[in-house]
């Protein structure tokens, strides 16, 4: 009888032996299926461009297929919603950016609260562009300054759309500088930009991704850098503080993020990843051609930026009246 006690207490302590190790084995294989990263914009933009870059080798290095979802809209609160309301066990994650951030601040409200997100890493940084089309007579920002003066009303401006950062960024430089200009809503930046290349608007501040490339074919005229410094791309452009208006100083950032709730040692795993492909030779090449720059930080860099940009641009957004309706 003793034996058979023993036994079976042999049989439970092996059971639940194996059950530690099972759930053990399990927590350290993440991921162990597929993960897909949301990215809130059309596909073929500077965003799904740049993250496409980091899912393939976040693909190699996981071991799991990452696969891009493009859910664009409401100026990136579908994206967004999307995340902050999926299962919180790391296979649902996604890019934030300044844009959507912008758009959060501009819009009456959100589908998802801010708080239903939480930072894993940075991505990138990226400045825009200030380009005229090449039939204003202007060559300097000081200049367009000068003609904007002397013709208030007279310059119409793109962005991508009404509360969208490129719209705010515009309005901050316009206010900075004591001139009155028109606003021209579009539905994405790129159309902006064509119709800036025709002659129908004279002025747009854009993605340096995009406008860059028109900028050295002649087709506009690059004025200024928004970054701190400037690009590889248009080493001869001076950045916006050089140029005289250091409070349109704007760099966009992307990063990414996942729902409220993700694990921490999950949130880890992929940060630590994340940053490891940023710091590859061939990943910093191929984000220079595209006029961004690889930006790896901890989490909590990552979280403090989010709340930093929140604060300023809310600042902007509040001061000069914005509204996304």
């Amino acid at each position: 009888m003793k034996r058979k006690y023993a036994s079976l207490r042999s049989a439970a302590a092996a059971i639940l032996f194996g059950s530690f190790m099972a759930a053990s084995s399990a927590q350290a294989e993440y991921p162990d299926k597929p993960i897909t990263f949301v990215v809130p914009a059309v596909a073929g933009g500077a965003a799904d461009v740049l993250t496409r870059v980091l899912t393939a080798e976040m693909t190699k290095r996981l071991g799991q297929p990452v696969i891009v979802l493009n859910k664009p809209g409401a100026s990136g609160a579908i994206g967004l919603d999307a995340i902050a309301k999926a299962k919180p066990d790391g296979y649902t994650i996604g890019m934030h950016n300044l844009a959507i951030l912008v758009g959060g601040l501009t819009a009456a409200k959100t589908p998802y609260r801010p708080e239903d997100l939480i930072p894993i890493a940075k991505m990138f940084t990226q400045p825009n562009l200030l380009a005229v089309n090449p039939n204003l007579p202007v060559h300097s920002v000081a200049e367009l300054v000068t003609y904007a003066k002397a013709h208030p009303h007279a310059v119409f401006y793109g962005s991508s759309g009404t509360g969208t950062s490129l719209h705010v960024v515009t309005a901050l430089f316009a206010q900075s500088t004591g001139i009155q200009i028109e606003h021209v809503p579009y539905k994405s930046a790129p159309f902006g930009e064509a119709d800036l290349a025709s002659g129908q608007i004279q002025m747009m501040i854009s993605n340096l991704t995009s406008l860059g490339p028109q900028a050295k074919a002649g087709r506009v005229r690059a004025l200024a850098i928004t970054g701190p410094k400037r690009s590889p791309m248009l080493p001869d452009v001076p950045t916006i503080a050089e140029a005289g208006v250091p409070a349109a100083q704007m760099e966009t950032w992307g990063g990414v993020v996942g729902p409220k709730g993700l694990p921490d040692d999950i949130v880890g795993k992929l940060n630590t990843t994340i940053n490891q492909i940023l710091a590859d030779p061939e990943v910093v090449r191929r984000y220079d051609e595209m006029g961004s720059a690889a930006t790896p930080q901890t989490t909590a860099q990552f979280d403090a930026l989010i709340k930093s940009e929140s604060a300023r641009w809310g600042a902007v957004v509040k001061q000069a009246n914005i509204t996304a309706d």
